[in-house]
C-alpha cells in the first residue's frame, strides 16, 4: 500500500472521530445527542459505528459536520478472539452474516462502497497472524481511548510488529465513545480535498492523515533520506524504524521541542514519527517505506 504524506497534499484539515457508539447499541447518548456533542466540540467528521447496526445519518446532519454511515462488525476468527472491524461508509441497507469469514465481510463492505479499519487489536487479544490474515483493510487503530479502561489503549507496539512483518498499514486514533470518560480522547486529523464524504473516504484510502490524542504535527517531510519534523511543543520526538534502528530526541527541562531531524539509515525498512507531550499524550504519523 502506498501511503500519502498529508503534509504534501493540497486540501483542508478535518478533525475526525471514526469510532463512535450511541444508544442504538451500547452508547450512553442517542444518535442526535451524540452528533450534537461532536459538532459542539469542533469536529468536522464523525462516523457512527454502533455494533451490528447502521444508523440513519440523514436526519442527524448538522452544518460543518460530515457524517459517515458506518457500523462495528464482529465476524468470527477461526483460531482466536472475535474480530472487531469498523466498517465505514456503508449503504443504509447494508446487512451481513457474522458467521461468514472476515475476508468475505471485508469484500462485501468494499463492494458496497465502504472500507474497513481494524479496531483495537491489543484490546481484542489478537496475535499478529490474525491481523495479517485480513485482506484489503485500509488501516488499524493505534490508539483507542475506551480501551484505556483495561490499560490497552495504545496498540503502537502491535503496529510496529505489523510493519516489520511487511504489512504496510496506516493507523488512526479514535475515542470509541460509549460514555463521557471516552469522548474526545483520541482523534484523526485528515487532509482531504473537501469535507464531502467522497473526499474524506479518498483521503482515508490514501492514508492522508495523522493520529493524535493531544499533540499536533505542523509539517513532516522526508527528502534525500532525511526526515524533518515540526510540531507543537513536546517532550519527545521518536523516529521509529524496523528493529533496532531509530532515534529519540528529548526536550531540555523547562522547554519543549518543536522540531526534529533524523537521517534515516538504509536498513530502516520503514520510518514513522511519534511525538509525546508533557502529559504523556502522543501523536503518530503514518509510516514511510524506505
Amino acid at each position: 500500500m502506498t501511503i500519502a504524506n498529508p503534509f504534501s497534499q493540497t486540501g483542508i484539515w478535518l478533525k475526525a472521530n471514526l469510532h463512535t457508539h450511541t444508544t442504538l447499541s451500547d452508547g450512553d447518548r442517542p444518535p442526535l445527542a451524540r452528533v450534537e456533542q461532536y459538532a459542539a466540540a469542533g469536529y468536522q467528521v464523525l462516523a457512527i459505528t454502533d455494533h451490528r447496526v447502521v444508523a440513519a445519518v440523514e436526519p442527524l446532519e448538522r452544518p460543518g459536520l460530515t457524517l459517515l454511515r458506518s457500523l462495528e462488525a464482529h465476524p468470527i476468527c477461526l483460531d482466536g478472539p472475535v474480530y472487531h472491524l469498523v466498517c465505514l461508509n456503508v449503504s443504509p441497507a447494508f446487512r451481513y452474516d457474522e458467521s461468514r469469514r472476515p475476508n468475505d465481510l471485508i469484500a462485501q463492505v468494499r463492494a458496497d462502497g465502504g472500507e474497513v479499519l481494524v479496531a483495537h487489536p491489543y484490546w481484542c487479544g489478537h496475535g499478529l497472524e490474525h491481523i495479517l490474515a485480513l485482506e484489503n483493510v485500509i488501516g488499524m487503530e493505534v490508539y483507542n481511548a475506551t480501551c484505556a479502561g483495561i490499560g490497552k489503549a495504545d496498540s503502537t507496539m502491535f503496529w510496529d510488529y505489523m510493519l516489520a512483518a511487511g504489512r504496510f498499514l496506516p493507523a488512526v486514533a479514535v475515542d470509541d465513545a460509549h460514555g463521557p470518560r471516552d469522548a474526545f480522547k483520541g482523534w484523526t486529523m485528515i487532509r482531504a480535498a473537501s469535507a464531502a464524504v467522497a473526499d474524506v473516504m479518498a483521503a482515508l484510502r490514501a492514508g492522508s492523515y495523522y493520529a493524535s490524542c493531544g499533540p499536533e504535527f505542523v509539517d513532516v517531510r522526508l527528502a534525500d533520506g532525511v526526515l524533518d519534523v515540526r510540531c507543537s511543543a513536546v517532550s519527545e520526538i521518536r523516529f521509529v524504524c524496523r528493529g533496532a534502528c531509530g532515534s529519540c530526541q528529548w526536550s531540555t527541562p523547562g522547554a519543549g521541542l518543536t522540531e526534529g531531524r533524523f537521517k534515516v539509515p538504509a536498513s530502516a525498512g520503514y520510518v514513522r514519527v511519534q511525538i509525546v507531550d508533557s502529559q504523556g499524550r502522543s501523536a503518530w504519523t503514518n509510516p514511510w517505506l524506505v
